[in-house]
């Protein structure tokens, strides 16, 4: 067999495992690494088919042209073609702003000039006490009166701004990386549920974290369903770092009570968040606003100086009556 059909070889290897991997729970990290590298799987079945077609190999040929439809049969209705329609119904725009602020690295004047023209709700992940006091003194108290924060040393910490008053409610019994209110939205008769999220990397630390990561999704799962009890016809809307990607089934299983991505609802397309290194784009999308009782209408994602992730800003639409 010749070098090209090799490579072609492999190549269909991997992209039967990545669909396996999609398909499934994860249970460990290969399986995981494999599903979230899922977007770019049509493009290696793409190279496999011209490599296969190039050795004149058929049936090689014919295999990667059948993975190659699977595969973008598989992201397109996702990335492109589920859009949802409101209701029609009378409804007021919430902005909303979250981002993960990298142990409170972002940059204050930048992140605080963003927020101030363009959103209406933060969340926030990886809030410090010196980020928070910075924020503050930095103007975001002035616009966004109403916070719940949790700061805390590295990674941990947590934050909710918002310019409407905000109700908290009952810490979570799941963990500490939930934060969730009522927000007296103007106009609104059902005050919207409004939660911020950060769930663990599978790779905190450069550590194997994968069982700690599939303890809070299935956790998060759980908290997503008691916030929709607790909303009952209320809008939800959560966002977050949720460290998980669409291509993986349990992101997907957190949708199950009802929740939309706003990504797949606005049909903006792969829009990655993260990025392992400075000198690399964002690759992944692991960065989510979800919508329950509601609609976003628009979402997109903004270089945070500082921050290894960019902030997601979506406009969603929320029933009035």
């Amino acid at each position: 067999m010749s070098i090209p059909a090799s490579v072609a070889v492999v190549t269909l290897v991997y992209v039967v495992a990545a669909l396996i991997a999609r398909t499934v729970p994860l249970a460990n990290l290969p399986t995981l690494v494999l599903a979230a590298s899922f977007p770019y799987v049509p493009l290696a079945a793409l190279c496999a088919a011209i490599l296969s077609a190039l050795c004149r190999r058929k049936l090689l040929a014919a295999v990667s042209v059948l993975l190659l439809t699977i595969s973008v049969a598989i992201q397109v209705p996702w990335q492109e073609l589920s859009r949802t329609s409101g209701s029609g119904a009378p409804s007021t725009e919430l902005r909303v702003l979250s981002s993960n602020i990298r142990k409170g690295e972002a940059h204050t004047a930048a992140f605080v000039g963003l927020a101030v023209a363009s959103a209406d709700i933060i969340t926030m992940s990886e809030l410090t006490a010196e980020a928070a006091a910075r924020f503050r003194d930095g103007g975001l108290r002035k616009t966004f009166p109403y916070s719940i924060l949790v700061p805390r040393p590295g990674a941990g910490g947590m934050g909710l701004w918002s310019r409407y008053p905000l109700t908290a409610l009952t810490p979570s019994r799941y963990g500490s990386n939930f934060i969730a209110a009522r927000v007296r939205v103007p106009g609104v008769r059902d005050d919207p549920l409004v939660a911020s999220v950060h769930l663990v990397s599978p790779l905190a630390g450069g550590a194997n974290t994968f069982t700690e990561w599939h303890r809070q999704i299935r956790a998060a799962r759980s908290e997503f369903a008691d916030w929709a009890r607790t909303a009952g016809p209320a809008a939800v809307i959560i966002a977050g770092d949720f460290n998980a990607t669409p291509d993986m089934r349990q992101f997907r299983d957190l949708l199950d009570v009802g929740y939309r991505d706003a990504v797949a609802q606005t049909r903006v397309g792969f829009s990655p968040t993260y990025s392992p290194h400075p000198a690399i784009p964002p690759v992944i999308t692991i960065d989510h606003v979800l919508t329950r009782n509601s609609v976003a209408e628009s979402i997109r994602t903004v270089d945070i100086p500082g921050s290894d992730h960019r902030a997601l800003l979506a406009t969603v639409a929320v029933p009035s009556q």
